[in-house]
């Protein structure tokens, strides 16, 4: 493995592993009946866009992983 497939695996995994967190966040934000999800305002369509985002990253964390 040269340099660059090294570099491509490691961010593949960086930006799997942050998709996955705010998959996380947002499945919090949605089961929360508060408003306040650790200490963040979150309300109505605020509560879609981190897992929307989080899908984002974490398909293209996989996918960037599996091609090298």
């Amino acid at each position: 493995m040269n340099d660059g497939t090294k570099f491509k695996r490691m961010l593949g995994g960086i930006l799997a592993g942050i998709g996955l967190l705010l998959l996380l966040f947002a499945c919090v934000a949605f089961m929360s009946a508060d408003d306040t999800v650790m200490g963040l305002a979150v309300k109505g369509a605020r509560k879609i866009a981190p897992a929307v985002l989080g899908l984002i990253l974490l398909v293209s964390g996989i996918s960037m992983v599996n091609r090298t």
